[in-house]
C-alpha cells in the first residue's frame, strides 16, 4: 500500500453513512430491497470496486442488509416513497476486511474528461446531436458523483487548441496523453457522439487511458476501478505484526476510553494493549495485521490521529484530536 495524505475525512473511514433510496412501498419486502438497494451503491464506494457486489461474501452479506442498518426512516417526495437508512461504518468496514476486500483510502479522484461535442457550437449541431451531447454529459456527470469522484475538463485555451490542431487530427489519443500532461492529471477519458465518418452514433463510445473502447458507464466506471485499486488497503490476514506508539493529548478518563475504542475499530488492528499512562501521554501497543507502514498510513490518514514530528524517536507519536 503506497502513502495517503489527508486533507479531509476519508469518505471508507466514516462512523456511519446516510443513504437515501427511492421504494416501491412501505412493505418490509420493499424496505429490505431499498436496504440492499442502498448498501450496494455504499459498497461500491467503500471498496472504490464497481464489481465488489458479483463477490460471495458481498452476495450473503446482501441477504441480511438490516445487520447493518442502526436506524431508518420512511417518507415521500414528489408522490414517491423514499426511505432513508443509517449504516454502522465500522460493521461494513470488519466485514470487507474479514473476506479481505478492497478499502478505499482516498477521496482525491480526478479524471480528466474531454467531448468533443460540447466544443461545436449549439449553431451547427442538429436537435438529435445536442440532445445526445447533453445526455452524455449528464450520464458521466451522475456517475461521477455517484463515486465520490469529479470530473474536470480542459481550458481549451489556445495551448489547448493548439495542441489539438497539431495532433487531433492525427490522434486525439495522443491529445489526450498531451493535456493530460499539462493539467497533471493521469486519468483520462475521451467520448464521441459521431463516428469517424461523422454520423451519429447510436450510442456514445469513450475512449480511456486504460486504452479500452466503451460505453461511458462501462468506460468511467472501469476507470475509476482501476485508479482507487492504486489508493486501496486490503487486509492481508497472513500477516501479523506489533507496533508501538504514543498518544499525546489525553486529558482525561473518557479521552482514553475514545482513543483505545478508536484504535480498536481500525480495520488493520486485532489487538490493543495499553503499556504506560503518564501525565497527557499513551504507550500503545497494536497488534494488527499487514506491515507496520500500513498501520502507519492508515492512522495518518485519519482526522482524528496528527501526526507528530518525531522523526528522531523509535516510537511513532500522534496528537488525538478527538477530545
Amino acid at each position: 500500500m503506497t502513502g495517503f495524505v489527508s486533507s479531509q475525512e476519508i469518505f471508507s473511514l466514516k462512523k456511519s453513512y446516510d443513504s437515501q433510496v427511492f421504494i416501491e412501498g412501505t412493505d418490509q419486502v420493499s424496505i429490505k430491497q431499498g436496504m440492499q438497494l442502498a448498501l450496494s451503491s455504499l459498497l461500491v464506494n467503500l471498496s472504490g470496486n464497481s464489481k465488489i457486489v458479483n463477490e460471495k461474501s458481498i452476495r450473503v452479506m446482501m441477504d441480511a442488509p438490516e445487520k447493518y442498518v442502526t436506524q431508518y426512516k420512511l417518507g415521500t417526495e414528489d408522490k414517491k416513497i423514499y426511505a432513508s437508512f443509517i449504516f454502522e461504518g465500522d460493521l461494513i468496514r470488519s466485514h470487507l476486511s474479514e473476506n479481505e476486500l478492497p478499502l478505499w483510502l482516498s477521496n482525491d479522484n480526478l479524471i480528466l474528461s474531454y467531448l468533443p461535442c460540447k466544443e461545436e457550437s449549439d449553431t451547427i449541431k442538429s436537435e438529435e446531436e445536442n440532445e445526445k451531447c447533453n445526455q452524455l454529459e449528464e450520464i458521466l456527470n451522475d456517475l461521477s458523483i455517484r463515486r465520490n469522484s469529479k470530473i474536470a475538463n480542459p481550458l481549451m485555451d489556445l495551448k489547448d487548441i493548439n495542441y489539438f490542431e497539431s495532433l487531433g487530427s492525427i490522434s486525439t489519443e495522443r491529445f489526450m496523453k498531451r493535456i493530460s500532461r499539462r493539467y497533471e492529471v493521469g486519468s483520462w477519458l475521451l467520448c464521441f457522439i459521431k463516428d469517424e465518418f461523422g454520423l451519429l452514433l447510436d450510442n456514445p463510445k469513450c475512449l480511456s487511458s486504460l486504452g479500452k473502447q466503451s460505453s461511458p458507464y462501462e468506460a468511467l466506471n472501469d476507470l475509476l476501478d482501476k485508479v482507487n485499486s492504486k489508493k486501496s488497503l486490503v487486509v492481508d490476514k497472513n500477516i501479523k505484526n506489533k507496533t508501538s506508539i504514543r498518544v499525546i493529548g489525553i486529558t482525561n478518563l473518557a479521552n482514553l476510553e475514545n482513543v483505545l475504542n478508536d484504535l480498536k475499530s481500525q480495520v488493520l488492528v486485532y489487538g490493543v494493549t495499553l503499556k504506560k499512562v503518564e501525565g497527557d501521554t499513551l504507550d500503545i501497543l497494536l497488534s494488527h495485521f499487514g506491515k507496520s507502514e500500513d498501520l502507519k498510513n492508515l492512522l495518518n490518514i485519519n482526522d482524528d490521529f496528527k501526526g507528530m514530528d518525531n522523526s528522531s524517536a523509535k516510537v511513532v507519536s500522534y496528537k488525538y484530536n478527538n477530545s
